[in-house]
């Protein structure tokens, strides 16, 4: 086995437990959109905001434009974390610095866009924390293809053997396993019924890493 140097964690759901964050914003731009709540809904999570609410204006026969709508959400989350001084993942930090103890570097790759990556990382106060970061509007396809996961080993210079990464869903997953990564199954209750097997590891905490 190659010797792990790239230790790269999703965002939400995983660095922090935003899905619930995500959800009230959503549920308030449904009440402020007056979209009719008895309409069959795409799975959200883990996947692109912009196409999801694509598909919502489409079963609903709306007009409206995806990527105001997710740059809508996005600051809705923002706010949120903001507010309610929102915290990192409990053991987060812990596996970081372990990593870091080890000399291995530190990645983020999320389908949400650079806004809310910044955003988000900003107001949790680790930014400083990680080496690279990639969010879902600089690859050409988001999760669950693995381009967003091929730029962050492309920024980093090691290649998919050298990398292991932490994922809360099933198109991320399966994005990293595209990508060739070895890949925790972080199991986090508030990110729903995820499909997760695919991982080569499943986990109910950070601390579970092994890095």
């Amino acid at each position: 086995m190659e010797e792990r140097k790239l230790l790269i964690f999703d965002m939400d759901g995983v660095i922090l437990d935003s899905e619930p964050l995500h959800e009230n914003a959503r549920q308030r731009m449904f009440r402020e959109l007056k979209i009719n709540m008895s309409e069959k809904m795409p799975d959200p999570v883990g996947k692109s905001s912009s196409g999801f609410w694509r598909k919502v204006l489409e079963n609903c026969a709306l007009e409206g434009a995806p990527y105001e709508l997710e740059a809508r959400q996005y600051q809705l989350v923002a706010e949120q974390i903001e507010t309610n001084h929102v915290q990192p993942s409990e053991g987060l930090l812990d596996i970081i610095q372990e990593a870091r103890d080890k000399g291995m570097k530190i990645g983020l790759a999320s389908s949400s866009t650079r806004m809310l990556v910044n955003d988000a990382l900003r107001l949790l106060k680790i930014e400083h924390l990680f080496d690279y970061t990639v969010s879902g509007d600089e690859a050409e396809k988001k999760k669950p293809a693995p381009d967003i996961y091929l730029k962050v080993l492309e920024l980093a210079e090691v290649s998919s053997g050298e990398a292991m990464t932490v994922e809360d869903s099933h198109a991320g997953v399966e994005s990293a396993h595209q990508a060739g990564i070895f890949c925790y199954g972080y199991r986090n209750p508030t990110s729903g019924p995820q499909d997760i097997s695919q991982a080569d590891r499943i986990i109910n905490h950070l601390g579970e890493i092994i890095v």
